[in-house]
């Protein structure tokens, strides 16, 4: 095993890394969740200042929702520098997930 295996072994143990990697999971499937629920509420995108962001990594999540193909970017319109919208993917994951019963 190499120092970098064995240091990154050692780290992954911590309580700390643990939640940073489950967080790398849920993360993304809550803020689709969030995301399709106002859509399907409004039949609007949702604007970014509707999104409690929180968390390791929240802007970062919505980059890989977006790079995944589950939500698209749009023109934030007013009041908002963003708007997200679920793609057809996004709404069948989240139907999916709804279903399984969410996290």
């Amino acid at each position: 095993m190499t120092a970098h295996d064995e240091f990154a072994d050692r780290i992954r143990r911590t309580d700390t890394m643990k939640e940073l990697l489950r967080s790398l999971d849920e993360e993304p499937a809550r803020l689709l969740l969030r995301i399709c629920a106002r859509y399907e509420q409004t039949g609007r995108p949702v604007a970014d200042h509707n999104l409690q962001l929180t968390g390791y990594f929240g802007e970062t999540m919505l980059r890989v929702l977006m790079i995944a193909g589950f939500i698209d970017l749009v023109a934030g319109g007013r009041g908002a520098l963003y708007a997200y919208q679920p793609t057809s993917d996004g709404l069948q994951f989240y139907k999916r997930l709804r279903e399984a019963g969410g996290l």
